[in-house]
């Protein structure tokens, strides 16, 4: 990868400067990630990518969201039987998968806090106590989460048998599974008219609610143990 520029804040402040990724490794990546590619080895490229990047450059250079997207990829891709994946160059649908030959699309979104800015968050190798308070907090935010990036979905046309993927950014550490999983489905139920299926990432699993504008309940697990 090609060495990454640094800027100054342009605040006239004393901030420590920011890290930008040169164009042309943007360029780079998105055309690496756009070729299908072994699912296994689409994951550990992606992760590659995605730590060399600093929390604050993620999420505030323009330009980045594909690897949002590729991200997702890996994990649905991981989760589910696939053989390989990539994203896809255009607009919409954002990534594909092959199963046993058979080509799966995906549109690809992430359910936070409305007003979060994950960029002012500090890249700290060693996070302090999450308060189980703020659990609470994050789980109760995820029906409104669900909500906002659904509705903006809707908004949007798509090819045929396109299925949507949501990471919902909102971890509990578990704690709100059982009465979280009710949530997810209700809070999904609009997009099931326009897409194929709609999956749900949550708390290290994949969830299906929807499929052909039914109900449906599946559930993968996409971490890797090597996560932990």
């Amino acid at each position: 990868m090609e060495k990454a520029i640094e800027t100054e804040i342009p605040n006239g402040t004393n901030a420590a400067p920011v890290i930008r990724i040169p164009k042309n490794s943007l360029v780079a990546w998105k055309t690496e990630l756009s070729e299908w590619t072994a699912t296994e080895v689409f994951r550990t490229r992606i992760d590659q990518i995605a730590h060399s990047i600093p929390r604050g450059t993620f999420f505030r250079q323009g330009g980045l969201a594909f690897l949002r997207d590729a991200w997702i990829a890996s994990r649905v891709a991981g989760a589910l039987p696939s053989d390989i994946v990539r994203l896809v160059s255009s607009p919409r649908p954002d990534f594909e998968i092959q199963i046993d030959g058979q080509t799966l699309q995906f549109e690809a979104t992430e359910a936070d806090m409305e007003g979060r800015r994950p960029g002012d968050e500090p890249d700290d190798p060693h996070p302090l106590m999450d308060p189980v308070e703020n659990w609470r907090r994050r789980y109760e935010a995820i029906p409104a989460a669900l909500d906002r990036v659904v509705a903006k979905k809707l908004k949007k046309d798509y090819p045929p048998d396109v299925s949507l993927a949501i990471y919902v950014n909102l971890g509990c550490y578990g704690a709100y599974v059982e009465e979280g999983l009710p949530i997810l489905r209700d809070h999904t139920a609009a997009a099931r008219a326009k897409f194929k299926c709609v999956f749900v990432l949550w708390e290290s699993c994949l969830y299906k609610f929807w499929e052909e504008g039914r109900p449906r309940f599946e559930k993968w697990q996409y971490v890797d143990p090597d996560d932990f």
